[in-house]
């Protein structure tokens, strides 16, 4: 299975999914003009992943400053994808790193978390 990365734009996240460590990571911040555009090569590359390696622990990476209520949808569709992975093998990790810039931003993002049961860890750090 090919990486996926996708270079950081002004409107759209730096995304880096790499089979081989088992790793999807999000950066930057995402209110792209067409989500659907962008979003949905992410979704199936992560559906595609899940199925080919369901023993394999996933770890999904946020270095994020900023979406959208549009990229949230498509995050949590993403979320989803994770959640019935993880109901299944039990190997799902999701590390959130906060840059203590907007409070609000991360608790609405750790409500996604809790409303999908999903194991989480928070990383305080001053970088992107």
């Amino acid at each position: 299975m090919q990486k996926l990365k996708i270079a950081p734009t002004k409107t759209t996240f730096g995304i880096n999914f790499d089979p081989k460590r088992s790793v999807m990571e999000f950066s930057g911040n995402s209110y792209p003009p067409n989500p659907m555009d962008f979003f949905q090569p992410l979704i199936d590359w992560a559906k595609n992943f899940l199925f080919k390696n369901p023993d394999k622990p996933v770890t999904l990476v946020f270095k994020v400053h900023y979406y959208n209520t549009t990229s949230s949808k498509y995050i949590f569709r993403i979320l989803e994808l994770l959640h019935e992975h993880h109901k299944k093998h039990n190997n799902i990790n999701i590390v959130w790193h906060d840059n203590g810039q907007d409070d609000e931003f991360y608790d609405t993002w750790k409500s996604l978390l809790y409303e999908l049961d999903l194991p989480h860890e928070v990383i305080q750090s001053t970088d992107s």
